[in-house]
């Protein structure tokens, strides 16, 4: 049960939480101050150890290219590819315009169709899930969806631990 009533030292009304009629007021205080701190740590953790975790870098992904072949991958499997547009063209004549060409870190080459050119520049940080594909013995990566702007992840994250700083700082001063 939760009872209001006015305090002159915070000149307010300030609440007081009664669980089974014992005032639990200071530990939910506490709760708060914790609360924040994992926020925080989530946060933090995030901005520093999603992509590695749980993506691959364009460069990664090259390096595991043996002639037309990919060796740690078959056909189908999907990864989280991150890495920065390096390059940006028009696709050659002979793909009779089917899109855009993206390079990303000097390594993997991507068409991306419906897209316009002018919604990515070289120096953007992406990410995109692929799909292994065999065409006549030789594997390629073909996009599925869209690339993304992977800085609106980042400041997700950012928020993440933002906000979790915000509400420690509060749980502090509430104490």
């Amino acid at each position: 049960m939760i009872y209001l009533f006015r305090d002159k030292k915070s000149f307010g009304i300030q609440a007081k939480l009664f669980l089974r009629g014992k005032d639990v007021s200071y530990n939910m205080e506490k709760r708060i101050l914790s609360g924040g701190g994992i926020l925080l740590i989530v946060g933090l953790f995030l901005t520093l150890a999603f992509w590695p975790l749980f993506g691959i870098s364009g460069s990664e992904i090259a390096e595991d290219r043996e002639g037309l072949q990919f060796e740690s991958y078959d056909e189908g499997d999907k990864v989280l590819v991150y890495g920065t547009i390096t390059s940006i063209g028009e696709t050659p004549d002979w793909l009779e315009d089917l899109g855009v060409f993206i390079q990303i870190d000097n390594e993997i080459n991507l068409i991306l169709t419906d897209i316009d050119s002018t919604d990515f520049e070289v120096g953007d940080e992406v990410y995109g899930r692929l799909t292994l594909k065999d065409f006549a013995g030789i594997e390629y990566w073909e996009i599925e969806g869209d690339l993304s702007s992977k800085q609106t992840v980042d400041y997700l994250f950012y928020g993440i631990a933002a906000s979790g700083a915000f509400i420690g700082a509060f749980g502090a001063i509430k104490d």
